[in-house]
Order: C-alpha cells, then sequence, then structure tokens
C-alpha cells in the first residue's frame, strides 16, 4: 500500500466521533477551502450561526481545527483545518470505543452519499444535458487481489486530491460533485 493511502490508527476515537457528524464533516470540507469565521460557514452551509459556532468548538477540541489569530479581529473568530487526514483505518482494533466511533462515521457517510444520489435523481433536470451525460451511477461485482483493491484506491484518491483546489484555482466550468467510492469484499454470490 502506497504510504499516503495507509489508513491511520493515529486518529483517536475522539477525532473520529467528531468526524462522525454530517455538519462537521460539510465545515471541514468548507475549511479546506480557506479560513473561516462561524458566520461565514452558516451561510454558506445554510445552517444557524450558533449551530456552526457550537460544531466548531467540538472541532477544536478533537484538534481537527484551530484558530486563526492572524486574522482575528475583536470577537470575530476564523478558524482553519488543522490537519490533513489520509484514510481512517476501519480494521479491527483492540478497542471498542474506536471501533464505535469508526461505525458511527461509516453510517455518516453512507447517509451523505445516499441523500447526494436522492438530490441529484429528484434535480437532474437543473443541469445541462453534458453534465447529466456526464453522470455516472454503477456498480459491478468482480474477483481482485488486495494488491489491485489498493492500487485503485490510490489511484481514486489522489485523483480525488489534485482536484480539492481554492475556489481561485479551480478551472472555468467546474462544478460541484459529489464523488463516492467503495470497495466492499462479499461472499461470492450464491455462498
Amino acid at each position: 500500500m502506497l504510504p499516503a493511502m495507509k489508513p491511520s490508527r493515529s486518529v483517536s476515537a475522539q477525532e473520529v466521533r467528531a468526524l462522525a457528524h454530517p455538519l462537521r464533516l460539510r465545515m471541514l470540507e468548507a475549511l479546506r477551502d480557506g479560513p473561516q469565521t462561524a458566520s461565514m460557514l452558516a451561510r454558506e452551509l445554510g445552517e444557524s450561526s450558533g449551530a456552526t459556532s457550537y460544531h466548531l468548538r467540538a472541532l477544536e477540541a478533537a484538534g481537527l481545527i484551530k484558530e486563526d489569530l492572524d486574522l482575528r479581529r475583536g470577537r470575530e473568530r476564523w478558524w482553519r483545518d488543522n490537519r490533513t487526514f489520509g484514510l481512517i483505518s476501519t480494521a479491527p482494533a483492540d478497542d471498542a470505543e474506536y471501533e464505535a466511533a469508526v461505525a458511527q462515521l461509516e453510517s455518516v457517510m453512507v447517509n451523505r452519499d445516499e441523500e447526494a444520489l436522492s438530490r441529484y435523481t429528484q434535480n437532474r433536470s437543473d443541469f445541462t444535458p453534458e453534465w447529466q451525460e456526464t453522470t455516472f451511477i454503477g456498480g459491478w461485482g468482480l474477483y481482485a487481489t488486495r494488491e489491485e483493491v489498493e492500487e485503485l484506491s490510490a489511484f481514486v484518491v489522489e485523483w480525488m486530491r489534485a482536484r480539492r483546489l481554492p475556489p481561485e484555482q479551480r478551472p472555468p466550468g467546474s462544478t460541484f460533485v459529489h464523488l463516492t467510492y467503495r470497495v466492499l469484499p462479499q461472499r461470492p454470490p450464491g455462498n
């Protein structure tokens, strides 16, 4: 497995639990574009500033974000992403708290994917015919080795990371897309 793809056990159960909230995940994604205040996040995400302030404090307590003191003006607090996460290991651990936190995070991620699919199917007519043609929903069953899956996963993660650009660097014509990627071992059909 490539070093950038190695699942991290350095992420604590507290950090995984803090991530396992839909609004907190959206806030962290927004902060990847640069520092923001609770009010800015509230406007961008369609939430109250009270809700974003509360969740910013939870993210700060888990060490996932930090205040950008260079931007502070009076009572206005600016927040930035504090660290870059790799993949969180979902392998069994001898830590029930960690496993419960990962299960909660996985549930949030699956729900996010399902909500994105629902939004698209209900609103596909909002997009140009070209974007509708480009949209892809698919899934296959196949046999692969762990090494082959790791190679594919590394490609997908690197491709995605190369496209996480601040607004001013995004190519003209780019549209926000929800990318879902899963490789799930299964029992073969009929077993």
